[in-house]
């Protein structure tokens, strides 16, 4: 609960290079957090009463306002949005829940925030790459587009069931999605929430997702479109644009997309010596031929950045969530960092590629409901070669349990020590539930309790479900790795993550969008004509896997001493013995995937210093 003595002084938010939006009711009693955050705002939007509605502290996001006599709507983010268009939505909406409008109609990555008849409307985006939260403080519902400032507003504490689902690494929705403080609610990105006059909030549904119905063609057309206009939003007003070209078939649409913008963009390809590691570098360059407006293409040799798994243990930009940006953040700080020093405000990545190009084992589940001969060739195309029988196969597809009775199976195994199956396959609704090997039995006991109650899928089928779940898993990420860039004024932004990208391809039936025979086939076919031909007989993307391998040997003590640090070896959810038994590097096999979460959680741990010394409310 918020702290509320009597003779308390207000003491103004310290933003420490975060950049944040704080939503507030028309109500008196929201005063005392505005004369918090007040001080350090860089914008502020007004309810029509002249009171407060939005406080924000921007590092990289855009403000577009638009106002009536009787209402005020405002899109903060990277998006298309204009005054005249968001005056055009106000003048046509007659109650709060209409100004859902502005979150759909503009491209981009964006919060939506309004103010009409005395009640707030705000939305984040529906594939959760801005997350809204919400908490009751003083009596009214305050929200925030992070949760850590939220706490610190509300004088809210860590929450001892999050720290346990923090560790636990995989968990199946929606226990992949929680809070880290009691009295902070994040809102799920296909809802929004609705204030009324008396602080008193209700939620509403205003994103649903599209049928899966185009063929590969039509799809195709609407990825390149949304794909131009996506990126276009992001480096509308930015005064210099980075995008990574990796030669995959992620980063380098974007690139050729940004390379249309005025002032043309710098790409930047990294490569290294390792077998295959200068593939990256040669198919980049078959694709600049076609982008005039990349004034400046760098190449830089990861061998000359922090090997992998080094400095993690010396980030300091505040996070909100336990994510698994740490471990890639000191290689993006790096980049992020010479972006600045180049004068660049934004930089585009091609993160979320692989999980809406992509195929998923349960597609096949769901194809199989309706064209079983169709879901029987796919599936065997991968189990085939995976060495996995017919008869498995088939029982695979076969498979009737609800998202309930699986999610119970799931939980089951992970909670049983002798289960190692983590893979997802053709009959999961989503990846299946897996418990590091050193999570306690005191640890697995408390899980068990959290885990207990029945959720609803995200969808009536394993592939709508599995979809989603995919989709937000990997914004959840971007969502970290872009707060590693607000701390130095650099928009960190994923434009394949964005509402109407996702939209364009969950539109195409699941056996147009990817086949097992081809690479990304529906990326190609919205590239083709605008990229090189050759280009587009890439059929794979090399990984990183010998520099990991590299990187976790040299620095194994020091994540150890990090995890040490934080104090997580003394809870009783890690066996100590086992943590470090596990753990230990070997010369040849990839880090031990397990040993992530609780690096995540400790880097978490360690730069959550609340700087709100209290709040009079």
């Amino acid at each position: 609960m918020p702290m509320t003595r009597e003779n308390e002084t207000t003491v103004a938010l310290d933003p420490r290079g975060r950049s944040f939006v704080v939503v507030l009711p028309d109500d008196p009693r929201s005063d005392a957090v505005a004369a918090a955050v007040g001080p350090v705002a860089t914008h502020e939007v007004r309810h029509p009463s002249g009171r407060p509605l939005l406080l924000a502290h921007t590092t990289t996001d855009r403000i577009v306002e638009g106002r009536t006599h009787d209402g005020a709507l405002a899109v903060v983010g990277r998006s298309d949005a204009t005054v005249g268009a968001l005056q055009r939505i106000l003048f046509g909406a007659t109650r709060p829940e209409d100004l859902a409008a502005a979150s759909s109609a503009f491209h981009g990555s964006h919060l939506t925030i309004g103010s009409m008849n005395g009640e707030i409307y705000a939305s984040g985006t529906a594939m959760e790459t801005r997350r809204l939260h919400s908490a009751v403080v003083g009596g009214i519902t305050i929200v925030c587009d992070r949760a850590d400032v939220l706490a610190e507003i509300g004088r809210f504490d860590l929450d001892d069931d999050s720290l346990i689902l923090a560790l636990a690494g995989t968990l199946p929705h929606p226990w992949n999605r929680y809070s880290m403080w009691t009295g902070v609610t994040p809102l799920p990105g296909d809802q929004c929430v609705i204030v009324d006059a008396t602080g008193r909030a209700r939620r509403g549904t205003w994103w649903h997702a599209p049928d899966a119905v185009l063929d590969r063609e039509e799809g195709a057309r609407q990825l390149r479109t949304a794909l131009r206009d996506s990126v276009s939003a992001h480096m509308t007003g930015a005064e210099g644009t980075a995008v990574d070209l990796s030669g995959g078939l992620d980063s380098t649409p974007l690139c050729w997309f940004a390379s249309r913008e005025p002032g043309g963009v710098l790409a930047r390809t990294m490569y290294n010596d390792d077998p295959g590691g200068t593939e990256d570098l040669q198919w980049a360059r078959k694709a600049l031929a076609t982008m005039p407006g990349v004034h400046t293409h760098l190449t830089l040799s990861t061998d000359d950045l922090q090997d992998f798994y080094e400095g993690i243990d010396r980030i300091d930009a505040p996070l909100d969530d336990v994510t698994q940006a740490a471990t890639a953040g000191p290689r993006i700080v790096a980049l992020l960092q010479d972006d600045r020093a180049r004068g660049l405000t934004t930089h585009l990545t091609g993160l979320g590629g692989d999980h809406i190009l992509r195929g998923l084992p349960c597609w096949d589940h769901t194809l199989a409901r309706t064209r079983p001969w169709a879901a029987w060739r796919r599936a065997r195309s991968e189990h085939v070669p995976a060495g996995v029988s017919p008869l498995t196969t088939l029982r695979e597809l076969l498979d009737r349990r609800s998202y309930d009775r699986w999610l119970r199976d799931s939980l089951a195994a992970a909670l049983d020590r002798s289960s190692t199956r983590s893979a997802p396959g053709l009959n999961d609704w989503s990846a299946p539930a897996s418990l590091p090997p050193w999570f306690s039995d005191d640890g697995r006991a408390r899980l068990r309790e959290l885990l207990a109650h029945s959720p609803a899928p995200l969808g009536a089928t394993r592939a709508d479900h599995a979809d989603l779940f995919y989709v937000r898993d990997a914004a959840r990420l971007t969502r970290g790795t872009a707060q590693l860039g607000q701390p130095l004024g650099v928009a960190y932004e994923s434009p394949l993550l964005d509402d109407h990208v996702v939209e364009a391809t969950l539109a195409v039936r699941r056996d147009e969008r990817d086949t097992p025979l081809e690479w990304k086939p529906l990326m190609k076919a919205a590239m083709r004509e605008l990229l090189p031909d050759e280009y587009l007989l890439r059929t794979n993307k090399v990984g990183g896997g010998p520099q990991s391998v590299r990187g976790y040997a040299a620095h194994h003590h020091a994540l150890v001493a990090l995890v040490e640090d934080a104090h997580l070896l003394d809870t009783g959810i890690i066996d100590s013995a086992s943590f470090r038994g596990t753990s230990a590097p070997s010369e040849r096999e990839a880090p031990p995937p397990h040993i992530h979460p609780a690096l995540n959680l400790s880097v978490f741990l360690r730069n959550r210093t609340a700087t709100l010394e209290r709040v009079t409310v």
